[in-house]
């Protein structure tokens, strides 16, 4: 379990990649508790598609124990979680 402060830094994370992500395209809940951190992200056209992203250490995961991409590169999770939870002919 993670201590206070790799907490602190992971929600710090978190919150950067959810002010990143589109606001119009996906609702964005950061849920903690448990020790633990993860945004909720569901696209906003269609709200089955929806899934949690977690912050370990230099990376973020998905729940399913693979990497979205390194923290330092927003960009490329913001694209990972346009590819997965994106709508047929786009989320715009």
């Amino acid at each position: 379990m993670a201590n206070e402060q790799d907490l602190a830094a992971e929600t710090a994370e978190l919150e950067k990649l959810a002010a990143e992500l589109d606001g119009q395209a996906y609702a964005v809940t950061l849920v903690s508790g448990h020790g633990r951190a993860h945004l909720h992200i569901t696209n906003r056209r269609a709200p089955a598609l929806s899934e949690r992203v977690h912050c370990e250490g230099e990376w973020f995961w998905w729940p399913w124990a693979e990497r979205v991409a390194a923290v330092a590169d927003l960009a490329g999770a913001v694209a990972a979680v346009d590819r997965v939870l994106q709508v047929l002919g786009g989320n715009r």
